[in-house]
């Protein structure tokens, strides 16, 4: 009687591990592509839910305002004035950096307490910056770029008798202020008709780019 042959147990997983590499190495690109859009899909969902400001500004009648749309107008209304003043303000602080003019944290807040006590007090120091929508941060570095180009532009200026008669001539009711604090103003005039010419040759020097 014939013997039956046995058929031998051949394990398959081998050959089902070279199946998947070799699909593995065909779509690789494909698998990957589709892992990460996963990846940015629940990334984006979660901030959107929870730093809704990043995309979304208000909402009027369930139909939102977004972030870019606040954007756009900004930029149609005051992008042009906003950008020429950071531009300024970037090349002013290069300048000092290049002259080594420094201004210091303590001049920042004297400046700043001479700015309250001229408008009567802390509360309407608040009140004015809150109503140009500026932060006490950003009120010192404004101070902060002033005090640099007094700095530099105010170190070869002089103010003498015959200008602090002149501005007084000019303006009556200067005649109630002390002799220093005409100076100043006198000083702080000079300064800004000297500033135009400055900034506008900084920018010639300049390598200036503008995309908007």
């Amino acid at each position: 009687m014939a013997r039956k042959t046995e058929k031998k147990f051949r394990p398959q997983l081998p050959k089902l591990l070279s199946s998947l590499k070799k699909g593995w190495e065909t779509y690789r690109s494909r698998y990957i592509l589709g892992i990460t859009i996963i990846i940015a899909v629940v990334l984006l969902s979660s901030l959107v839910v929870w730093k809704k400001n990043w995309f979304v500004v208000a909402i009027v009648n369930n139909r939102p305002i977004t972030t870019i749309e606040l954007y756009q107008k900004l930029n149609q209304r005051y992008g042009k004035d906003i950008l020429d003043s950071l531009i300024q303000e970037k090349l002013i602080s290069e300048e000092a950096g290049k002259q080594k003019v420094v201004v210091s944290t303590d001049e920042v807040d004297t400046k700043l307490k001479e700015i309250e006590n001229q408008l009567g007090g802390k509360e309407a120091l608040n009140y004015a910056l809150a109503s140009q929508g500026i932060s006490l941060e950003q009120a010192k570095d404004q101070i902060k770029i002033q005090l640099i180009v007094e700095k530099i532009l105010g170190k070869d200026i002089q103010v003498s008798d015959k200008d602090v008669e002149g501005f007084i001539k000019d303006n009556p009711t200067a005649k109630d202020l002390s002799k220093d604090k005409i100076k100043e103003q006198v000083r702080s005039q000079k300064i800004n008709e000297k500033f135009q010419t400055w900034i506008e040759d900084l920018k010639k020097k300049a390598k200036i780019s503008k995309f908007i």
